[in-house]
């Protein structure tokens, strides 16, 4: 019969413990009190059909924890729901368990432990180096504590169940807000582009009249410019001074006809990418657009093929991308003395330009931040980070490809291929 106190002494040492703390206290103290070389409590994976110790303690301290087969030992009629008895000769009768013979056991006792379905989950075991003495003991307190083992297994298990729930309901989660929020910023950019290209429509408008209303007057102009020079030139009047006047108002007349027309080339409206066109004469439309912007701070430098560069696509879409890189790299120099770099070639398949400033650059962390739509690093109320983002679309559209080098303060270089007509 075990005694009360020795109930108290195992009760009290696994006391206020919970999970693997309580199993090593608990297997140490079992051990210690049934005189056990070996004690372990291993759970089963009926799959594998193997046993792996959770807590093992050998010759009195705990040791790392084991896997093996189940095949061929005595753990194999535990797993049947019954206890396992030898009392002395155990590696004969069961000559193909090599860790028995290894471990030189004698005497094997082990008792199966059930879960709250009553099925057998793991076991608890003594190994021996002699003949076991104190069955009836052993098993006593196997049998009082397989219970509170089971339980403990059960209650880890669950614990580990709603950990590993826990985990994945939070990646889940994760994963849906990240989904949602990209969503929503994909939303937002085509909410954006949407304004962008409702504006473009409306300024289309705005510029077809604006240019048919501007081509009048240039007309009666251009009728007058050529009546006083006739005039002049049969009257004797004409003289250096009065060829300068007249060459000021052609002059004038020419590049507000070039603006206009960039207008319209800027504006125009349609999603076919049918188009032949020259990136040349799209480039010089841009430039007169923006000639207000580089007054006489900045020093254009072209080098352009002395041939038509033509490109299949639509062209008012290119020379949004063209005005916006060239707005771009002109910013970049505002304040101060530039040069704003222009070339274009052929390379096998593709028309090149090439478009360079002498500005302040871009730094290495926001390189490969700027293809993001909204990113700018702009001051509030000069710019939303659209326009290189619509940009980049725009020439992927056309089987193209933008590539950016720059460097802190001292410029930026953007390359713009376009497939050739086939």
């Amino acid at each position: 019969m075990i005694q009360g106190e020795l109930l108290s002494d195992i009760i009290e040492a696994v006391s206020n413990t919970f999970g693997n703390e309580f199993l090593d206290r608990l297997t140490l103290k079992l051990a210690s009190t049934i005189g056990a070389d070996y004690t372990f409590i291993a759970i089963f994976d009926k799959e594998k059909y193997e046993s792996k110790t959770i807590t093992l303690v050998a010759k009195g301290k705990i040791a790392e924890n084991m896997a093996y087969s189940l095949k061929d030992t005595p753990c194999a009629e535990v797993f049947d729901n019954s206890v396992c008895y030898y009392p002395t000769d155990v590696q004969k009768v069961f000559p193909g368990d090599q860790l028995l013979i290894e471990m030189k056991i004698e005497g094997y006792i082990g008792s199966p432990l059930l879960n709250s379905k009553k099925e057998v989950m793991g076991l608890i075991v003594g190994l021996f180096e002699t003949e076991i003495q104190n069955k009836d003991q052993i098993l006593t307190l196997f049998q009082i504590f397989s219970g509170r083992i089971a339980a403990e297994l059960e209650r880890s298990e669950y614990e580990s169940r709603l950990e590993q729930n826990n985990h994945e309901l939070e990646s889940l989660v994760d994963k849906r807000t990240s989904e949602l929020k990209q969503t929503l910023d994909e939303l937002k950019e085509r909410q954006n582009q949407l304004i962008e290209s409702e504006k473009m429509a409306s300024l289309g408008l705005l510029s077809a009249g604006i240019a048919h209303e501007i081509n009048n007057p240039l007309n009666f102009i251009l009728g007058g410019y050529f009546g006083v020079r006739e005039i002049l030139e049969g009257s004797g009047l004409d003289s250096e001074k009065t060829k300068l006047y007249l060459d000021a108002i052609k002059e004038g007349v020419d590049r507000t006809s070039r603006i206009v027309k960039g207008l319209n080339q800027f504006t125009r409206s349609g999603d076919s990418f049918d188009e032949r066109f020259d990136l040349n004469e799209i480039l010089e439309n841009c430039l007169a657009m923006l000639t207000h912007s580089l007054r006489d701070r900045i020093e254009v430098q072209k080098d352009l093929t002395s041939l038509p560069l033509l490109v299949q696509g639509n062209s008012g879409k290119i020379h949004q991308v063209l005005l916006n890189v060239l707005t771009n790299a002109i910013q970049a120099m505002e304040g101060e003395f530039g040069i704003l770099g222009i070339q274009s070639f052929e390379e096998g398949p593709y028309a090149i330009m090439v478009i360079t400033d002498s500005g302040a650059g871009i730094r290495d962390e926001h390189l490969n931040l700027i293809r993001n739509p909204f990113f700018t690093t702009k001051e509030p109320g000069k710019g939303v980070g659209l326009g290189l983002s619509i940009a980049y679309k725009i020439i992927k559209d056309h089987n193209g490809l933008i590539e950016i080098e720059s460097e802190w303060r001292k410029g930026t270089k953007f390359l713009i291929k376009l497939p050739k007509p086939k």
